[in-house]
């Protein structure tokens, strides 16, 4: 025995309801784990700094620390904006599908002597609230 067709589109716009509720769900927790593709990028790059620096008298560029300019899985371009004997700044910029991830799409490290500063943001100024920083970084 089949299904009338009043029954069919019931069946139908029960679906769309559903699919349309579960889709930005979806998407927001495939931004936030692609996401932590930059993260690891950029605390690998801290983790060569600091090796870099304990043997030279300032931080390297990207070229002296064999480091690539693409995040593991590719969703991040990485840039060090400056380099000095006291600190660095380095970027993670979204590329691809992560450009959706419009509150996160860039993620700043930066290091100024003893300091650490997370910051990020939808333009390169990364100037997000202390809250949606926090969220941006996973903390």
């Amino acid at each position: 025995m089949g299904f009338s067709l009043p029954e069919l589109v019931f069946s139908l716009t029960i679906v769309g309801i559903l699919s349309s509720v579960a889709y930005p769900a979806f998407s927001s927790t495939l931004a936030s784990a692609r996401r932590s593709d930059a993260l690891v990028a950029l605390m690998s790059l801290q983790a060569q700094q600091e090796r870099y620096r304990a043997n030279h008298e300032a931080y390297g560029d990207l070229a002296q620390l064999c480091v690539a300019s693409v995040s593991p899985s590719g969703h991040y371009e990485i840039t060090l904006e400056s380099a000095s004997p006291t600190g660095y700044s380095a970027r993670a910029a979204a590329t691809g599908a992560q450009r959706n991830d419009s509150a996160c799409r860039h993620l700043r490290l930066t290091v100024d002597g003893l300091n650490l500063i997370y910051a990020s943001g939808e333009t390169e100024a990364t100037a997000n609230a202390a809250a949606l920083n926090r969220r941006c970084w996973g903390q």
